[in-house]
């Protein structure tokens, strides 16, 4: 077996790094919400309903784009997301009512399933062939550390866009993606089998000689990694109980993640924070969620999966109760929301990476994404109008505590943790292969 060189998973960190901070949010996100109240006059319940239409999107959106991912290059999987991205952008300021923003967000969820299992899957493949596979959380923690830090610079700068014209800060976000394709294209293509990925020294090979690398590229898979064979690898979702509890538990975090996410400036805006504000403010945000990126690995390394996710049920409880008591414990809250998702979610696909073979790993990440953001749809809808109803802060109070009881249900019943990070998933087999 040639043992990799130092030089070839340097190029891949460095890539994906690019690649990263070319679908950065950072000029959209500290006036996108805020702009659909103020500009276009959207209620609480249009905004719920608008994000939720993404959210549902992604769903129908995520295995079909997994398994693309799969089958075809990933590197060009994720170029249609940039492609998405760029004219998302380019068209939020020209829509008008709620059904035609609820239908470009749908668009753009397309743009954003391409990416979610693919990008993941094509980090860990560029380590695996390099021999750094357990690099994986460190690497995918300072990708995100980056990509806060150029988000940071650039939500401060759409604070300062918007007061020239609302469509700036869109434009600007549509350019940054843009800059990613030229990247893309030039990317290693790779077409993964399950020959291909139990093969180590073919693997190594590839990953150490250019030659080999190209001339395999483009070459049709001697085993395609099929429909049947996706399907199969999506039960273990359900079969392995590492997998299935995991995954339940992190939901619930990830539904108030994302309901907390999506009502940020209107919650901001309640306790009297000026709309120019928000890109200094949202660029704090970026840096905090930066420096928490960076932890990443080492978290892991010295609490485990296990007590990290526990730890998660005392600090989510305390935040819910002080917003309970008082509308200024948002701000601290979503300070700390946005820097624990930082944290968790390497850690989570860390998890999951470790138990589940290459030949299917987009597809499986591209399902417990598909289940997260089914979940996260449905509170959005729900939140929104009942914020309308009721008040926005008292419905985020009591979210949060009805989440975090559910987790202390779930771990009182199961342990949502497998007891070994080795154990690997390998894809039932077809009893009947003729069938």
């Amino acid at each position: 077996m040639i043992e990799p060189t130092d030089r070839e998973p340097n190029r891949a960190v460095w890539r994906f790094y690019a690649y990263r901070v070319s679908v950065s949010n950072g000029f959209y996100l500290p006036v996108s919400v805020v702009y659909l109240q103020q500009v276009r006059g959207f209620a609480l319940g249009d905004i719920g309903f608008v994000m939720g239409a993404f959210s549902v999107a992604m769903v129908l959106a995520e295995i079909p784009t997994g398994y693309v991912g799969d089958r075809l290059s990933r590197p060009h999987c994720l170029l249609l997301g940039n492609t998405i991205i760029a004219t998302f952008m380019a068209a939020y300021t020209v829509v008008e009512t709620p059904l035609a923003y609820a239908a470009l967000h749908a668009f753009w969820a397309v743009g954003w399933a391409f990416r979610s299992g693919t990008a993941d899957a094509w980090l860990y493949e560029l380590l695996a062939r390099a021999g750094e596979a357990d690099e994986f959380t460190r690497v995918r923690g300072r990708a995100t550390t980056v990509e806060l830090g150029f988000e940071a610079v650039t939500a401060a700068a759409a604070g300062l866009l918007v007061t020239l014209g609302w469509s700036l800060p869109f434009l600007a976000n549509a350019l940054v993606a843009v800059l990613g394709i030229p990247l893309l294209l030039t990317a290693p293509r790779s077409r993964q089998t399950a020959a291909a990925a139990t093969d180590s020294d073919a693997i190594a090979e590839r990953a150490t000689d250019p030659d080999a690398t190209d001339a395999g590229a483009d070459a049709p898979a001697t085993e395609p990694f099929t429909t049947r064979e996706a399907l199969r690898s999506l039960r273990a979702l359900i079969v392995r109980t590492d997998i299935r509890w995991f995954v339940a538990y992190a939901g619930l975090f990830s539904v108030l993640y994302q309901v907390v996410r999506v009502f940020e400036q209107p919650g901001l805006e309640s306790v009297g924070i000026p709309v120019a504000g928000f890109g200094l403010l949202y660029a704090a945000f970026k840096l905090v969620s930066g420096a928490a990126a960076a932890t990443a690995g080492w978290i892991r390394d010295r609490l485990g999966v296990r007590l990290t996710y526990t730890l998660l049920v005392p600090i989510y409880g305390v935040a819910s109760v002080a917003l309970a008591i008082t509308p200024l414990a948002l701000v601290p809250l979503f300070f700390a929301n946005r820097g624990i998702k930082a944290v968790i979610r390497p850690i989570r696909n860390q998890y999951l990476n470790d138990r589940i073979e290459d030949a299917g790993r987009a597809t499986i990440l591209s399902g417990v994404s598909m289940i997260l953001m089914l979940s996260g749809g449905a509170a959005k809808l729900l939140v929104g109008a009942l914020a309308d109803a009721v008040g926005l802060v008292p419905v985020l109070a009591a979210g949060g505590v009805l989440v975090v009881a559910s987790a202390v249900g779930l771990l009182s019943v199961t342990s949502p943790f497998g007891e070994s990070v080795s154990d690997r998933v390998e894809p039932p087999v077809d009893p009947d292969p003729g069938d």
